[in-house]
């Protein structure tokens, strides 16, 4: 099952993607991630007290992007951390609206994975952060 965990959270990350580019409409990520999937945020400062439920996480990464005149990230890693775990590590980058500048940042994500379906989505401000959240693979 793990590999296929795996594939899940490539899925979802391509479904992003594509959500990103207008290709496709929120219902493709139904396809990955489940309607009530619960987000937390930890090592981020003022995020780690919020946990998101359900879609209140595209509301929340529609905002978190809005900033940006030109934003993107790309994973690093996607490794099976054992059980119904994977770890996600992705580098993002954004120039803020009239700046020349651009703002980069690494971070992790775990994500949990039940009934094939990702139902959790634990955020951490480093990848390392991330890899040990998930504890040691099986």
């Amino acid at each position: 099952m793990s590999q296929e965990n795996v594939e899940l959270a490539r899925a979802l990350l391509n479904a992003f993607a594509e959500l990103d580019e207008g290709l496709v409409g929120p219902e493709r990520i139904e396809e990955f991630m489940a309607q009530d999937v619960i987000t937390t945020f930890s090592g981020f400062g003022f995020l780690d007290e919020q946990t998101l439920r359900g879609w209140e996480f595209l509301e929340f990464r529609a905002a978190w992007m809005e900033p940006y005149d030109d934003f993107m990230y790309e994973p690093k890693e996607i490794l099976d951390a054992g059980a119904n775990r994977v770890v996600v590590t992705l580098h993002q980058r954004g120039k803020p609206h009239g700046s020349d500048s651009w703002v980069e940042m690494d971070y992790g994500i775990v994500y949990v994975v039940e009934e094939g379906l990702i139902r959790r989505a634990e955020f951490y401000a480093t990848p390392e952060q991330a890899l040990e959240a998930a504890g040691p693979s099986e």
